[in-house]
């Protein structure tokens, strides 16, 4: 009792206790990408803050890049296909592989960010528009402060103060970009690179989610209407007989045939 089946493949047992494992770090993974989330914008948001926090600060972002070190290692050990859990795992090999310095520390923020969101999408309804729809705001985030910290103290520089920076962010992830703020540097030209490229394709899925939402609604309807259509054709048979049942007993009735109606269109 309570044993598992003698049957039970190589690869059953590996998925079990890799489900085991997720199910157990999901929560805690999901708060420590929000503590690396706040530890790497509190920094760009109030540079003056003491050396202290700064330091304290860096030893979170390396906690958590630690933590998701060793789950990624650990999730690796346990597939069945290590090859094949790599490929299909890349954010989660960025997140664990990129350094922690300038410009590809944003990359590994976005990275966390995405790995957690896509931890929480899975106890939430509607998975596919809650992940994008986080992303979506993580990335916009995201890039507004690494623009802002590429550029802040570059000389010439327009992007000077965060809320500078998501505006920037904004216009640009939307693809229209009014021209009023641009990156100067080259690390702030590399977030744009990446904001773009991200932006068209977080619009796109939108934009399909969107069209694919209201497809399902029409198709819906449809079905309804059809089923309202079949149900009063249903009534309509039924009514049609009732009236000429009563038709023949008022007939008896009357000892003589009633006038039939003229035929309408």
């Amino acid at each position: 009792m309570g044993t598992q089946p003698a049957t039970m493949t190589s690869q059953e047992k590996a998925m079990t206790r890799s489900s085991r494992w997720e199910r157990a770090t999901d929560t805690p993974l999901l708060a420590l990408g929000i503590a690396f989330l706040i530890a790497y914008a509190t920094p760009i948001i109030a540079p003056e803050i003491s050396p202290g926090w700064h330091l304290f600060l860096e030893w979170i972002e390396i906690g958590t890049w630690a933590a998701f070190a060793t789950d990624f290692v650990v999730r690796v050990s346990l597939a069945e296909d290590r090859r094949a859990f790599v490929r299909t795992h890349v954010l989660d090999l960025l997140a664990v592989a990129l350094p922690l310095f300038r410009p590809l520390r944003a990359l590994r923020v976005v990275s966390v960010v995405i790995l957690s969101t896509r931890r929480l999408s899975k106890v939430l309804k509607n998975r596919v528009m809650t992940y994008v729809g986080i992303t979506a705001v993580s990335v916009w985030f995201i890039a507004g402060l690494a623009v802002t910290d590429a550029e802040r103290n570059a000389p010439g520089a327009n992007i000077v103060t965060v809320w500078d920076g998501w505006w920037w962010s904004f216009i640009t992830m939307a693809t229209v970009g009014f021209g009023d703020h641009f990156p100067v540097t080259i690390d702030g030209r590399l977030v744009a690179v990446g904001l773009v490229v991200t932006g068209i394709a977080l619009i796109g899925t939108i934009t399909a989610y969107i069209a694919s939402w209201f497809a399902t609604a029409s198709r819906e309807a449809e079905e309804a209407i059809k089923v309202e259509l079949g149900v009063n054709e249903d009534k309509l048979d039924a009514l049609t007989v009732e009236i000429g049942e009563l038709k023949a007993l008022v007939e008896r009735l009357a000892g003589r045939p009633l006038p039939v109606p003229p035929p309408t269109d």
